[in-house]
């Protein structure tokens, strides 16, 4: 009967720590494949075609790069490229280091960091299957004023990092 009374208080505590695992308030990977963003007034879609992770210089953590492009590289030379680096895996409001931003049109290229002027993001997934963050802001690159409003990103790679 003693064990019995040992057993008991122990099967119960493993089922209560169980139960409050913290899987369930991890968000999901998103559904839906998208990279979209408003410049200047112009809903943009954009392709990601590139990713990496970098160990940080002091050896504290990595760091997530993503790669998006769109437009026409040729003959017109009318692309937008966007470079984002943050911590990886880590998730929260204006975590975002980097956010490289580089307009080609007619020959003339114009480049700035949107982290430096005025960024706000949430990055809500950013796990080694998947990323998904929204953002907006406004930099002055190249002598004009560029706005960036209702950006979204939901990747899921096609390849998962080890």
């Amino acid at each position: 009967m003693k064990s019995i009374n040992y057993i008991l208080p122990f099967l119960c505590s493993f089922w209560i720590l169980n139960a409050c695992s913290r899987d369930d308030d991890v968000a999901s990977c998103p559904q839906i494949e998208s990279a979209t963003m408003t410049i200047n007034g112009e809903i943009m879609d954009f392709e990601i075609f590139g990713r990496g992770i970098d160990l940080d210089n002091d050896g504290s953590g990595h760091t997530l790069s993503l790669y998006l492009s769109s437009g026409y590289y040729s003959p017109q030379q009318n692309t937008y490229a966007v470079t984002l680096k943050l911590p990886y895996k880590e998730t929260g409001t204006n975590i975002v280091e980097e956010f490289n931003y580089l307009r080609v049109e007619n020959a003339t290229s114009a480049e700035g960091d949107f982290v430096q002027s005025q960024l706000e993001s949430h990055v809500t997934v950013n796990k080694n299957t998947c990323f998904s963050a929204t953002f907006s802001g406004s930099a002055t690159i190249g002598g004009n004023d560029v706005v960036i409003t209702g950006g979204e990103i939901n990747h899921v790679y096609t390849d998962p990092f080890d």
